[in-house]
């Protein structure tokens, strides 16, 4: 038992004021298992974690974790952590935002703050990108010259803009053009006839910015029966559904796949030239349940000691008093 918990059971006692008069004490927390919650094997936040933390075992294999539970994503994992005192997890600093349901820690003894990424303090951070299929690959040659247009519109101060309100983090030059400025390079915006479905997917930790672009873009477009349909179940679906093995599954696939995580290009996701492309930068923050007071910040040796199946970091006790 460790010299500060034998001190404060010491207290409670000579005080009486044990957990069944005032609540559960600290020392009864600091005693309690760590919960561990992850993302499964396919999400690129899962994988920026793990990679960032310098425990890459952790990325694709669940059995060099001390028994974590998986969750869905981003808004998941703020569910799970939120009514678990007891919990650990990590998710996109986009999807932090302005939320209060938990506590983003300091990694690092660097805040995570959209600043602190732009000027490189803040270390746990990964890109979001985009794919799309290939050239000739979207069954019409309409949809994929509006897919062109949506990755332009990316690009422009209008695009960006809505990145940046999204949380995505990119600095801006002033000089990016208008979307009036290269709109007539793309006509299929201006046909009021276009009758084109588009079906958008990927990562949870993109999916806020996603859905804002491309909501945006339908609005500059002329015809009403242009459409972005969204089903954002992880980063693994974006290579499969636009160019691997699920691409010509009508259930399944993607005209444009959306990551928050590295092309695996010379890898398993061997993407054609031309059909991705980075979006903006952002963090992955670890959170706690905002009822431990006393855990605030973390680093990245302790984050894999909390995680790693042999690591030595079981309960709060061990990670509260040693950090």
């Amino acid at each position: 038992m460790k010299f500060r918990n034998i001190i404060m059971r010491a207290l409670v006692f000579g005080l009486g004021l044990g957990a069944a008069s005032c609540g559960e004490s600290n020392d009864s927390f600091l005693d309690k298992k760590i919960n561990l919650y992850t993302r499964d094997t396919t999400s690129g936040t899962r994988e920026g974690f793990f990679e960032k933390i310098g425990y890459k075992e952790g990325v694709k294999d669940d059995t060099k974790l001390k028994g974590a539970t998986i969750v869905s994503g981003n808004g998941d994992m703020i569910q799970k952590v939120a009514n678990d005192e007891y919990a650990i997890g990590y998710i996109s600093l986009s999807t932090l935002g302005e939320n209060n349901k938990v506590k983003g820690l300091t990694f690092e003894g660097v805040e995570p703050t959209e600043a602190n990424v732009i000027n490189e303090s803040y270390k746990l951070t990964r890109n979001f990108n985009y794919m799309t299929r290939k050239a000739g690959d979207f069954g019409d040659t309409k949809k994929e010259e509006l897919v062109n247009a949506f990755i332009a519109y990316m690009g422009t101060k209008e695009g960006k803009s809505i990145i940046k309100q999204g949380h995505g983090i990119l600095a801006l030059t002033g000089e990016e053009k208008s979307w009036n400025d290269i709109k007539d390079d793309f006509p299929i915006v201006n046909d009021a006839t276009a009758n084109i479905t588009v079906k958008v997917g990927g990562s949870t930790s993109v999916e806020e910015i996603a859905r804002s672009l491309t909501s945006s873009f339908v609005g500059t477009c002329a015809s009403k029966n242009i459409k972005f349909e969204h089903n954002h179940k992880g980063s693994g679906d974006s290579y499969k559904n636009t160019q691997g093995t699920e691409k010509d599954n009508n259930s399944s696939k993607l005209d444009i796949g959306f990551l928050s995580r590295e092309i695996e290009v010379s890898g398993s996701e061997p993407a054609a030239k031309g059909t991705y492309g980075k979006i903006c930068t952002d963090a992955i923050v670890a959170v706690v349940n905002t009822q431990n007071a006393d855990f605030n910040e973390t680093t990245a040796n302790q984050l894999k000691d909390i995680y790693s199946v042999d690591g030595k970091a079981s309960i709060w006790g061990d990670v509260i008093e040693t950090k």
